[in-house]
């Protein structure tokens, strides 16, 4: 899900409920939520409403993965967004076809692609690059540093503590019927997935103030109501 026009952040194999994500962002400061729940938006009205008792913005979005793999993640500027990311949604869960590493064309949703060795390099007027925090020592090294006004600060929020990622992996082991020594990194959130403030994120982003400024121009746009 996104606080405050800066992270991206999803919530599923996490512990954390709605209202307490929510609590949490509240308290540390931030002012606009994204919820993008993985392959599911069935919070995302309880969401919208339980933001808005909170004086906070929502944003709706749709974090679209293979099992445990990010393919992208969407995000609604407005409720025809939400319709074409619902859409495109309903259409691989009733085929049962996994997602492609390239996102459809949408004209009222954005678009963020995971940096990995498979991030598409020719983007649409609304895709963009998300960086995750730990991945901003490599980016100075990138040539994507050439292209700042493509990338965002990717940084999920899962977890409110340490108890929670113990949690999380012993569900997820459970899920894979695995023991804990052999559960796969790459079939697990990482542990720093917690909720940054705002004062935080800017630290981080010092060396790259661009990532925060995109992420705030696409949240700026992006308004849910029914």
């Amino acid at each position: 899900m996104l606080l405050n026009c800066h992270t991206y952040y999803s919530y599923k194999f996490g512990t954390l409920s709605v209202q307490q994500l929510l609590d949490e962002a509240r308290q540390k400061g931030h002012q606009r939520v994204a919820l993008t729940d993985i392959n599911s938006t069935s919070a995302c009205i309880d969401f919208i409403r339980m933001a808005r008792e909170q004086q906070l913005e929502p944003v709706a979005g749709i974090d679209f993965r293979n099992g445990a793999t990010c393919c992208y993640i969407g995000l609604a500027r407005n409720p025809e967004g939400f319709r074409e990311l619902n859409e495109h949604l309903s259409v691989h869960a009733h085929a049962g076809m996994p997602f492609s590493n390239r996102a459809p064309e949408m004209n009222q949703a954005y678009i963020i692609y995971p940096w990995t060795a498979d991030t598409p390099q020719l983007l649409r007027e609304n895709e963009f690059v998300g960086i995750r925090p730990h991945q901003l020592v490599q980016l100075q090294f990138s040539p994507w540093r050439q292209r700042l006004s493509k990338l965002v600060l990717l940084a999920p929020v899962t977890f409110s503590c340490k108890k929670d990622f113990n949690a999380h992996r012993l569900l997820r082991a459970i899920d894979h019927n695995t023991l804990l020594s052999k559960l796969d990194v790459n079939e697990q959130a990482r542990e720093d997935e917690l909720m940054y403030t705002p004062e935080q994120l800017q630290e981080l982003c010092l060396p790259f103030p661009e990532l925060l400024e995109n992420s705030r121009r696409i949240l700026n746009d992006c308004h849910i109501h029914f």
